[in-house]
């Protein structure tokens, strides 16, 4: 079977799936969209990650597809219903790059609360200018997680060691039990010195924290997004940050990517990233692995993986 490769992959796994079927990469072509087009006809697995987006028109083109395979978490870039609709089995690996994630989340909140970025790019531009980047401390503040799944529960061990108190906001999980505190979304972000945000994109969590949400933050905190652009107003966000009224932030996902708006990145605190918070060997490696054996199990008849 033909197997369309459509995002970087690792080399192994790229030889993992080379014993399923004959595989073509276009993962590194100059002409990426073409070729996506020209081989999904024939194409039986397409495997992305993040950067392909395969809407209802192009997978209309792939009467062949009968499995979509996602090396990562997130989905929002597959017409699900349509692939549902044509009995295309879709997969993903939602566990392989947590830790890559959350670590660089925790690395998000520790840049913006002694703006290491800037203070590194004025050292570099012959400059000693140490009145300019004063921090502030994580000991003794709170953490607002929004989204208490898998991430923000390791989020919450790392960013504990730090001395902070964390709460958190899911309407999902009823009963905590653990030393965290579950508070409404409100009660959050007026009260968190940090908020990390760690949501799934639905149409729920769209704009989840909108202009009047992002309002009600506690003057001189931070926010830290590391899930998906589009769950947050960045218009906004911008906003506050030059007005000085949140301290700082820090985002590693936008509403489109890449974002247009970059101009708006300068001369705030915040530190930006281009959606690298899977780009670890050691979440790809997983990702991939995950990916290929969840293949495996859909050719033999189990869905269990199946979304």
């Amino acid at each position: 079977m033909k197997i369309l490769i459509c995002d970087q992959l690792n080399n192994k796994v790229l030889d993992e799936l080379k014993q399923l079927g004959k595989c073509l990469d276009i993962s590194s072509s100059e002409n990426k969209e073409k070729d996506l087009l020209e081989n999904i006809v024939d194409s039986e697995i397409v495997v992305i990650r993040s950067g392909t987006v395969l809407t209802k028109e192009i997978l209309e083109l792939g009467k062949m597809i009968k499995i979509i395979a996602r090396c990562g978490v997130g989905v929002d870039n597959i017409d699900l219903e349509y692939a549902k609709q044509q009995e295309i089995a879709v997969t993903n690996a939602p566990s392989a790059n947590i830790i890559s994630v959350v670590e660089l989340t925790a690395a998000l909140i520790l840049n913006a609360a002694r703006k290491i970025p800037q203070a590194d790019q004025s050292l570099k531009n012959s400059n000693w200018d140490r009145a300019s980047f004063m921090g502030i401390e994580l000991h003794g503040k709170q953490l607002g997680i929004v989204g208490f799944g898998k991430a923000g529960k390791l989020l919450s061990e790392r960013m504990t060691s730090f001395g902070m108190k964390i709460v958190f906001y899911d309407p999902y999980i009823k009963d905590w039990k653990g030393h965290e505190q579950s508070t409404d979304l409100d009660s959050l972000l007026g009260t968190s010195d940090v908020v990390s945000v760690h949501v799934i994109k639905t149409d729920e969590t769209k704009n989840l924290l909108s202009k009047d949400k992002l309002d009600l933050m506690k003057k001189g905190s931070i926010i830290v997004n590391t899930s998906r652009g589009g769950v947050l107003d960045e218009d906004h966000l911008f906003k506050l940050l030059q007005s000085q009224y949140l301290y700082g932030a820090g985002l590693d996902v936008y509403e489109n990517e890449p974002p247009s708006n970059t101009e708006k990145l300068k001369n705030v605190n915040i530190t930006s990233t281009p959606h690298i918070g899977a780009s670890t060997k050691e979440a790809q490696l997983k990702a991939g692995i995950d990916t290929v054996e969840n293949i495996k199990k859909i050719l033999s008849g189990d869905n269990s993986v199946v979304l």
